[in-house]
């Protein structure tokens, strides 16, 4: 019901080695474009950074599978390269996005639960270090520490005193945390925390996370501690953490309502404002722009959290509303025949019109629609400003069509078959831009193709075929066809619209030996070796 974040580390590598992999690492100098699907090459000397890289910005260079951990980088600084037994991630701030952050997990003998956490600035340094582990959210100035989850569905199974923490970055005051908590939200000037009051028998070996709900609880405290509310067989969720949408109202929680039977499971969920108290039955989904689907009474209700101080209804349908854009609504049928499979309704708030759509495809930044009458837009999700207005054609006996938003352009796949096998692809651009690509001629070079990233200029894509032996290789193509970048081991965009994000037309990538951050010319912005860490074999990952 919930994403559950899941962090895999392994054997242990003391700091002093980690220490030596960061003299491993090396900058790798501009690479010559390759017109065609090759082998992969021959290593280019070490040389100095690329400059798109030279923004200040935190992020990290995660292991693809070699022998090495994650590498933290400030612009093309690199800050930190952990061994394959350290956690180290981001620490955004959930209210705008910004990285200042990053923490790490290391073993540490001797400590209490054998590892021990360092929250690290922009610069390297350590600012607070921790005799044991802690995963970390940032909300604003407060920084909540939890005990990292023992199963990753099961949060509160063995949480213990000491494991939930909320200090305040600004002022250096650790506040008040009641007994039993194992996690906190931060909505609005309170603070959320979810209890879990087993009592010790309650909690053996052979204990799961779900026989503890019964336990459950939820105390709302501001930030000296007094008590606002308290709910039993409650737990709570800020909408931003759980939708890892920045423009959720952040003063706003989702509370889940667990039943009282023995199956204990989760009977309602409403949604709660911290700021004036207001609580509304029937929550659904967060659809965007400070809005949420309810559904009550057998209707569908869009209801605005954002603009005004009370809740306000746009409008409500029979049929669930999946997503919103200033001046709009995609609703999707609760029906499952063949006629109505994938397909949506777009409304428009402002004229009423409606029309019915092949599909719908989002990414963080637009909302892409391709309707039965050949309607192709793409909105901006906060603004409702349309990006593109076009029209495609279908071709003869389409069936479907399968839309992919890529931040202002579109990649619409259109089907004649019931095997979802290509017919032709349409490209479309927020300057008028309209290709079309032949699949058959396409699948003469790759078995798959998929959309990778978006430019100013036009979309990319790659195309992955056979190599030697039982390899794979990737071409990074254009909007034409075109074969822009060669001969890769693997590419990816890397969480191109997430706090991790890379400059435009920059792609993870791995090439013959080295693994790292690449430019649609091929050239290397900063690269590894795949071989260059001494570890242990085992990667480390974080979901």
């Amino acid at each position: 019901m919930k994403r559950s974040v899941l962090r895999i580390g392994c054997a242990v590598l003391s700091l002093s080695a980690a220490a030596g992999l960061l003299a491993s690492c090396s900058l790798l100098p501009p690479a010559s474009p390759l017109p065609d699907s090759k082998p992969a090459q021959a290593e280019e000397a070490p040389g100095p950074a690329a400059a798109p890289l030279d923004d200040g910005k935190l992020r990290i260079l995660y292991s693809n599978g070699s022998n090495g951990g994650n590498t933290v980088l400030c612009g093309n600084t690199v800050l930190y390269q952990a061994a394959s037994s350290e956690t180290v991630y981001l620490v955004p701030d959930t209210l705008t996005g910004t990285v200042r952050y990053y923490l790490r997990q290391w073993s540490a003998p001797g400590t209490p639960t054998g590892r021990a956490t360092a929250l690290c600035d922009r610069s390297g340094k350590e600012i607070l270090t921790f005799d044991r582990a802690y995963d970390a959210v940032l909300t604003g100035s407060l920084l909540v520490l939890t005990a990292p989850e023992q199963m990753a569905y099961s949060p509160a199974l063995h949480h213990a005193a000491g494991d939930c923490r909320v200090l305040d970055l600004a002022t250096g005051e650790e506040l008040t945390v009641p007994e039993n908590a194992y996690g906190c939200r931060i909505a609005g000037e309170t603070l959320a925390f979810n209890l879990c009051n087993a009592p010790a028998q309650a909690l053996d070996e052979n204990t799961w996370g779900d026989d503890l709900t019964r336990y459950y609880a939820l105390q709302i405290q501001d930030r000296d501690g007094n008590r606002i509310r308290q709910e039993p067989l409650c737990a709570a969720v800020s909408l931003s953490y759980s939708y890892n949408e920045i423009s959720s109202p952040a003063d706003w929680l989702e509370l889940d309502y667990y039943s009282e039977d023995e199956d204990m499971v989760i009977d309602h969920i409403s949604l709660y404002s911290t700021a004036t108290g207001e609580e509304l039955t029937g929550f659904q989904q967060y659809t965007g722009a400070g809005t949420v689907s309810l559904y009550n009474s057998g209707r569908y209700q869009l209801v605005d959290l954002a603009s005004t101080e009370q809740s306000a209804v746009l409008c409500e349908y029979d049929q669930p509303i999946r997503y919103y854009v200033p001046g709009a609504a995609v609703t999707e049928p609760e029906v499952s025949t063949p006629e109505m499979a994938g397909r949506y309704l777009f409304h428009d708030l402002l004229t009423g019109e409606e029309k019915e759509l092949y599909d719908v495809g989002t990414d963080d930044a637009t909302l892409a629609i391709y309707a039965l009458d050949g309607t192709v837009r793409v909105f901006d999700r906060q603004t409702g400003v349309l990006l593109t207005d076009t029209a495609i054609d279908p071709v003869e006996n389409q069936v479907r069509a399968h839309v992919y938003a890529e931040n202002g352009w579109v990649w619409v796949a259109q089907d004649d078959n019931d095997n979802y096998v290509n017919t032709a692809i349409q490209i479309c651009g927020p300057d008028g831009t309209h290709k079309t690509l032949d699949p058959r001629t396409l699948e003469e070079t790759y078995t798959h193709y998929y959309p990778l990233f978006s430019t100013a200029d036009g979309l990319y894509f790659y195309g992955c075929c056979n190599g030697p032996g039982s390899s794979w290789l990737y071409d990074i193509l254009d909007s034409d066809g075109n074969v822009v970048v060669g001969g890769l081991r693997s590419c990816s965009t890397y969480y191109a619209d997430s706090a991790n994000g890379l400059p435009e037309g920059v792609f993870a990538a791995s090439k013959g030996f080295s693994y790292g951050w690449m430019d649609f010319s091929g050239r290397w912005l900063y690269a590894e070796s795949i071989f260059a860490s001494t570890a242990d074999e085992m990667d480390n990952y974080y979901f």
